[in-house]
């Protein structure tokens, strides 16, 4: 039960501010974002350099487990906020650590909310980069918002990878965005594999992401905001789908998304388990059931992540396909400096900062993470 604390801080308007900054002679509302994340240091510093150069005035990223690194990365950068997960003591749960992933998503978020001097706050992953599409900045599509609005929704962009051609980086690729006629028309481009992996054309979430406004006495669940915190009140009001894109990269490499496969699997056999949709839960199933295999593993990416030229055509006529430049690699550079965001490095990264879950992988399904390492 969240304590009275935050619900008065809410209600006393700690954290509503007069909005922001002067841009072209109009002011501006001020944002932010927030995310929880336990991921390789250089994923963590990539996603909080993008925002802050897209004009983001903080990001703060929660670390679920400490990361000595990404500190040592972010160290100094104005507007770069670390946080150890519990740093607060867990106030507003009654000093009780949530035992899910997404209740401590939801639990930062709202915290954030109810301290920002923001007027928006973004909540979304590490592993997903926001992007304005129509010619204005982040601050630009918010402030224009309607007063009445507490939230926009910003739509979901999946990356996925055409040809599976060598990547310069970790965020090269192509966009697919939900897709309303999948199930009349998927079988035009797709195989029956993939057929069966894909939820609206994609991998992951279709949901999006929110950025909702401060002082309005409201939580931050992991898509959309409410005014309760046991989730009830979900009827906010709402302006629409902003003028922005949620780029979720599901499975930076290879092997990281094998390996958020197998953290799914592992998962599913504890008490009380996460639900996913069939799609994604045939997902890391097949995939835990094939760790052993890796030309079956190969095969799921392939299904679920690659198109070729010709799909990507047909998607494009269907008006869900997109050819994004994020320039998230130019940005980090810009703000953090040198970080190595191949996919070999990231790989390497991440078979350090996941040995215990590598481990854990093996043991229970015969995993072997050595043929889907980036070379």
């Amino acid at each position: 039960m969240l304590r009275g604390s935050m619900r008065l801080a809410r209600d006393e308007g700690i954290g509503k501010t007069p909005a922001g900054f002067l841009r072209g002679g109009e002011v501006m509302d001020r944002w932010g974002v927030v995310a929880l994340a336990d991921e390789p240091a250089a994923l963590i510093a990539a996603f909080v350099a993008h925002h802050l150069d897209l004009g983001a005035d903080e990001v703060h990223v929660c670390l679920d487990r400490p990361n000595p690194e990404a500190r040592d990365l972010l160290a100094g950068v104005p507007g770069a906020v670390l946080h150890d997960a519990g740093d607060d003591g867990w106030a507003f749960s009654n000093g009780y650590r949530p035992a899910k992933h997404l209740g401590r998503q939801k639990y930062h978020a709202s915290r954030m909310l109810a301290e920002t001097k923001l007027d928006w706050l973004v909540h979304c992953d590490a592993d997903e980069f926001v992007l304005p599409t129509a010619g204005e900045s982040v601050a630009e599509v918010l402030s224009a918002v309607r007063h009445g609005a507490s939230w926009v929704k910003i739509a979901v962009a999946e990356r996925t990878h055409l040809d599976d051609l060598p990547a310069a980086d970790i965020f090269s690729g192509v966009f697919r965005r939900p897709w309303a006629g999948f199930n009349a028309r998927g079988g035009v481009i797709y195989d029956d594999a993939a057929l069966a992996l894909l939820n609206k054309g994609l991998c992951g979430h279709n949901l999006g992401k929110c950025a909702v406004r401060s002082g309005r006495g409201l939580f931050i669940g992991v898509h959309r905001p409410m005014r309760e915190w046991s989730g009830g009140g979900r009827d906010v009001s709402y302006d629409g789908t902003a003028k922005l894109e949620l780029l979720h990269y599901d499975g930076l490499t290879e092997l990281h998304y094998a390996l958020k496969m197998m953290r799914r699997a592992l998962n599913a056999m504890a008490k009380n388990p996460p639900s996913h949709a069939p799609q994604r839960q045939l997902q890391f199933e097949a995939m835990a059931g094939a760790a052993h295999n890796a030309r079956a593993l190969h095969a799921q990416w392939l299904a679920a992540k690659v198109i070729d030229a010709k799909q990507a055509r047909v998607l494009e006529r269907e008006g869900v396909l997109a050819r994004f430049d994020p320039q998230i690699a130019a940005r980090t550079a810009r703000v953090v400096g040198a970080v190595d965001l191949t996919p070999a490095g990231f790989d390497r990264a991440l078979l350090a900062h996941e040995a215990a879950l590598f481990a854990r992988a093996a043991q229970t399904f015969g995993f072997d993470p050595a043929p889907l390492v980036a070379a």
